[in-house]
């Protein structure tokens, strides 16, 4: 019966294409004749609608490019890079739902950097996401930025697509046909490294408020359709749809007749449609369709009685044709129908004959690459590629099984130290070796300590590792556990024909003492875990309640951070630089201090850092340049004779705009450039040496002068710094602090003084708070000292009272330096 009524079926089709063909054919004719009469009116209407149309489509791409700005604001917050970085999809979740809710984004989507997605703002199923994803227009734009781009230089896409429905329901969107606005932004970690992309899609709306009421003309509206005429998105007067029919002055005409449109090109097969009353052209074309319409209605009733008649003659002949060459699409239908709802171990045979034969061979072979291909998916969706064991996601599934709160486990969080310097040194290549070799270990380690199925072991981010021993209920069986994870990781590792060693840090969390869920004791583990790093390699901490508290009030303090610089309640305060020579203030560094209106003063080192590590390290850095650029701008107009020194940070420097920028402010503080000298610290220097060269060069053509901050704090590439177009190098504090009494400190400090003074750089020692420690830089060719010896970083107020005597070392002897000869025969 099914293939009788698919005969029938096919024939009636037949019928209906050749009489709506014919039917088609006799409105066309009508319509050429009916245009000429009203073409004046419809011609005047058509160009009013096609202003409309443009006006409409502008507001639309402004939403798409309204996506794209602030997609990518979002890809650039450090703490979006960190969650992207971690893939850990809780901690990106919750990140991006705040994000997205305060964006207008339906879904923000975060890829890894192999375009896997990692994340959501919203709970989804990330494999059938990753599955929804192949082949789609966002998954082709993805992968160009996934593989050439650069924090100096960052290339993004954004486009407007629609949404097939598998994308839909991975997405958790409404099953509807949607068009949706696409950006696409990469995302840098504190490196400049890609760590992966965020995608923000926002689904046109039924309604769309940019729509409504824009037009002038009465009982007007505007609809969004796709190349098949299905409406999108739509404003003002309902239940409007458009068929395609167009006259001879180009307007289209409602499914009612009672709307005229004008449509132009938006994206892809999306049109953007004016449309008005048919009122508004003239009558006489309607009376000229209805008596073609009632002839028209005649001719096609004759038509299909004789077509009729045809088409049974034509059933009964294709029926016996079609049961013969038909025979065994029933099983290979069945078939199907299994392996739709899931089941591929379903037996198939090909059978029948001719084409049908041949199509189950086909249909056979492409089952066989079926099921091997799902093999390999689920390989590549619960296995990490590079240490071949478990990933976050296996781990996630099977977890809950293993912790039972009555039996006890324990979840240790590993973050191996001193992976980053291995990746940087032997390259990645190594480091992905390193990784295998780690999870060989760790492996080994837990299968030697039970039956197959009590631990589990996964790795869970770029050098981090989760491993969940179950039985494990005490603290002193998981710190058993925990000295032999270090163990077994403090044997050096063989890299081709170099010998690595690596430590390791450990978060340990309990079941059912700290949680009874994996997610529980994964955030706990990991709290646990930097407390552990914080005390140095080789160690491991448990958790505590009162890490949590410390998390929320770090939260607490990041919110009041942002608060404080939005409302530029900071402050600035400023250290003068003393002359070595005579004691005179040469300059002043400023910097930034903050009043918490509950906790009082937080000190510097606490809020820079956290600052850094959510990305509002540049507000703060520009803040107190517009706020130092006044303040000693107005002491400068009044005759000191001040350089005033500034920081930046690194993700400053690296800004494409930071020139343009540091320029504006310049010019808009009437600031002489001259007198600003920028700090760039000497990691920062050394971390991206050609993008840092190419800046200070620029800059330095008006005059702003450059010193290399903290020189001596960290690794020093001497022939890269000899490079770089400096005019001052600060010396750190912990070269200086206690030289006096220090004959290595001394020896070190001779050398840097004396590398510097070869190289044409003036020198600040900082850190200075005694007179002996003044006297041995002064003695070795220190320019100026910075330090609570002359004075801490005072108000504006109190600086310009020390300006006044001019002098600050009156109290302390200032030794004349030694010449160069004679500095080079203490060094040796």
């Amino acid at each position: 019966m099914g293939l009788v009524a698919v005969v029938l079926a096919t024939g009636v089709l037949g019928l209906g294409l050749i009489g709506g063909s014919t039917a088609l054919r006799l409105q066309q004719q009508l319509r050429h004749q009916a245009a000429a009469l009203g073409e004046l009116s419809e011609d005047q209407l058509a160009h009013r609608l096609d202003g409309e149309a443009q006006l409409a489509r502008a507001r639309i791409e402004a939403l798409g490019a309204e996506t794209a700005s602030r997609l990518r604001q979002i890809a650039q917050r450090a703490d979006v890079a960190k969650a992207v970085a971690s893939n850990n999809d809780v901690t990106i979740r919750e990140l991006l739902s705040i994000v997205a809710s305060t964006s207008g984004f339906e879904r923000l989507i975060a890829f890894d950097g192999t375009g896997r997605v990692i994340g959501a703002n919203t709970s989804l199923d990330l494999l059938a996401l990753n599955q929804a994803f192949e082949g789609t227009a966002l998954s082709v734009n993805l992968n160009p930025i996934l593989k050439d781009n650069s924090r100096s230089h960052p290339q993004g896409e954004e486009g407007t697509y629609e949404l097939k429905l598998r994308e839909l329901s991975a997405l958790g969107l409404p099953q509807r046909q949607t068009i949706a606005h696409t950006a696409i932004e990469p995302v840098f970690d504190d490196f400049g490294d890609l760590v992966g992309a965020l995608a923000a899609i926002r689904p046109l709306g039924r309604t769309e408020r940019t729509l409504e009421n824009f037009t002038s003309l009465a009982n007007a509206g505007v609809v969004i359709i796709t190349g098949d005429n299905e409406i999108v998105s739509s404003a003002g007067p309902e239940g409007v749809r458009f068929s395609g029919a167009r006259t001879l002055a180009g307007l289209q005409r409602s499914d009612d007749g009672n709307y005229v449109a004008r449509c132009v090109d938006y994206e892809a097969t999306l049109k953007v449609c004016t449309f008005a009353s048919a009122s508004l052209v003239t009558t006489t074309r309607d009376q000229m369709f209805q008596i073609g319409a009632s002839h028209t209605r005649s001719l096609m009733w004759q038509f299909l009685a004789s077509a009729a008649l045809a088409l049974g003659a034509l059933v009964v002949a294709l029926l016996a044709a079609v049961r013969h060459l038909t025979k065994g699409l029933s099983a290979l239908a069945r078939t199907a129908q299994e392996i739709a709802g899931g089941n591929l171990d379903v037996q198939f045979r090909a059978t029948g004959s001719g084409e049908v034969r041949g199509l189950a061979l086909a249909f056979e072979q492409m089952l066989t690459h079926l099921r091997a291909s799902t093999r390999r998916i689920r390989q590549l969706a619960f296995y990490d590629t590079v240490s071949r064991i478990p990933n976050r996601e296996k781990m996630r599934i099977d977890a809950p099984a293993l912790i039972d709160a009555e039996e006890g486990a324990a979840l240790f969080f590993l973050d191996l130290d001193g992976f980053k310097s291995i990746n940087d040194t032997f390259g990645h290549k190594a480091g992905d070796e390193l990784l295998r070799m780690v999870a060989e270990r760790l492996n080994n380690l837990l299968t030697s300590k039970g039956a197959a199925g009590k631990c589990l072991l996964a790795r869970v981010g770029g050098d981090e590792f989760v491993a969940i021993i179950a039985g494990v209920k005490t603290v002193e069986a998981a710190s058993f556990s925990a000295r032999e994870m270090i163990e077994t990781l403090q044997v050096s590792f063989k890299l081709q024909s170099n010998h690595a060693t690596i430590g390791v840090s450990i978060g340990i969390a309990i079941c059912p003492t700290h949680g009874t869920t994996y997610d529980d004791l994964l955030i706990r583990a990991d709290l646990a875990m930097y407390v552990a790093k914080s005390s140095g390699r080789n160690t491991y901490a448990f958790f505590t309640p009162d890490l949590a508290e410390i998390a929320r009030a770090r939260h607490a303090l990041e919110t009041d951070l942002a608060l404080a610089i939005r409302d530029e309640e900071l402050v600035v305060h400023y250290q003068p630089k003393v002359s070595c020579r005579d004691g005179r203030i040469l300059g002043v560094e400023a910097l930034a201090r903050w009043h918490h209106p509950k906790e009082g003063d937080i000190p510097p080192a606490r809020f820079i850092k956290i600052a850094e590590e959510i990305g509002l390290i540049m507000e703060i850095d520009r803040f107190v340049l517009r706020r130092a650029l006044a303040e000693i701008g107005g002491l400068i107009r009044a005759g000191s004779n001040l350089v005033l020194a500034v920081n930046v940070a690194a993700t400053e420097i690296e800004d494409p705009l930071f020139i343009r920028d540091m320029i504006t402010a310049v010019r808009e503080a009437d600031f002489p450039p001259p007198k600003l000298e920028i700090e760039i610290t000497e990691s920062v220097a050394m971390r991206n040496p050609d993008v840092v060269r190419e800046r200070i060069s620029l800059l330095r053509q008006m005059g702003i002068r450059f010193a290399m901050d903290d020189f001596g704090a960290g690794y020093s590439n001497l022939s890269t710094m000899a490079r770089l177009p400096f005019d001052a190098v600060k010396l750190d504090r912990t070269l200086v602090a206690g030289v006096a009494e220090d004959r290595e400190k001394q020896t070190i400090l001779r050398l840097a003084l004396g590398l510097a003074d070869e190289l044409g750089f003036e020198t600040v020692v900082e850190g200075v708070e005694t007179a002996e420690d003044l006297r041995f830089a002064a003695e070795n060719g220190a320019t100026m000292a910075q330090g609570y010896l002359f004075s801490p970083p005072v108000s504006l107020e109190e600086f310009a009272v020390l300006l006044q005597p001019l002098r600050l070392a009156s109290g302390v002897e200032v030794v004349p330096r030694r010449d160069a000869a004679e500095r080079k025969t203490m060094i040796r």
